[in-house]
């Protein structure tokens, strides 16, 4: 009878397993190895940048059309957030609440003897300083006028001038008249003026450069109280120095409005005033009542003053 084979053994049968598992795991792909610090890899992993653009140009900024800018909210809330700028740029002209604006002053000489044209002068939205002549027939009533919208009024008083051609009116002063003439002279122009406090000089030009003179003037005007406005008819005039001499409030005129009565140079002479006003802080000009000045001084309404503030005369004395 034949011989049966024998049954593998558990053991047999336990390592025949194991060895078909180790064969296995060997017949995976190795993964090839990671080279590290080379320039192949290097390269490999360096991100390429675009080519650099040309700067963008002053008021301009390049932007990709396939990017969409979103506004970005910032929360009132956040303390640490600074306020939006609401100042006016440095390069603009307007003036800020906190600068103090240059000062002019405007002084309409001759007043007085032009009733109609007169109260068209008092009517200008402007604040206008009047300086009324003593003898003319007007001059009260367009004073007290004037006063009553609280304009500053002075006592434009007659002097004698260089050119004999020229008349300055009825008693004005002259370098021939004896102080006490000179006293009893000014004393009659002051109470002619209603409301007047100051004064300034008519013509003068050879009566503002007598030191003896304007001495007499300047002396009463301080008894008086009242202020000195130099009307500057001459380059040698003594009323400015002996004024600050003796004490008395004073400034002088820097510019003449209308010496040449066209709208449009009375126009020009306007923006000289307002020109030296920037550049010193404040100015002062003179006009008078002709219907070119008026015709000037309409168009110049607060909009075209907007950047300087127009102030009585007695704001500019020192």
């Amino acid at each position: 009878m034949p011989r049966t084979a024998a049954r593998p053994s558990t053991v047999t049968t336990a390592l025949f397993f194991l060895l078909a598992a180790i064969l296995c795991s060997n017949c995976r792909t190795p993964e090839p190895p990671v080279e590290k610090n080379t320039a192949k890899n290097e390269a490999a992993l360096t991100v390429p940048l675009p080519a650099p653009q040309p700067p963008a140009s002053p008021g301009h900024i390049n932007i990709d059309p396939g990017i969409v800018l979103k506004r970005l909210e910032i929360p009132s809330t956040d303390d640490t957030v600074p306020p939006p700028r609401t100042s006016l740029p440095r390069d603009t002209h307007y003036p800020s609440e906190k600068t103090k604006r240059p000062r002019i002053a405007i002084i309409i000489d001759d007043m007085g003897y032009h009733q109609q044209l007169g109260r068209q002068f008092l009517q200008l939205d402007l604040n206008l300083t009047y300086s009324f002549l003593p003898d003319a027939q007007y001059s009260g009533e367009l004073a007290t006028a004037a006063f009553q919208t609280g304009r500053d009024i002075l006592v434009h008083l007659p002097m004698e001038p260089k050119d004999p051609a020229k008349h300055p009116g009825a008693n004005a002063l002259s370098v021939q008249d004896t102080p006490e003439r000179i006293r009893q002279k000014m004393a009659k122009m002051l109470s002619a003026i209603p409301h007047a406090i100051g004064a300034n000089n008519h013509m003068g030009s050879r009566f503002t450069e007598d030191s003896g003179a304007m001495q007499v003037v300047i002396d009463t005007l301080k008894n008086r109280s009242f202020f000195f406005i130099d009307s500057f008819t001459t380059a040698a005039s003594r009323g400015l120095t002996i004024a600050q001499q003796q004490g008395v409030p004073t400034a002088s005129r820097h510019i003449f409005l209308d010496t040449v009565q066209e709208p449009q140079q009375i126009d020009r002479q306007i923006e000289q005033l307002l020109a030296s006003a920037k550049k010193r802080g404040w100015a002062i000009g003179i006009g008078h009542p002709h219907e070119a000045t008026l015709l000037a001084l309409t168009r110049y309404n607060r909009e075209r003053f907007f950047d300087v503030e127009i102030v009585g005369a007695h704001q500019l004395v020192e």
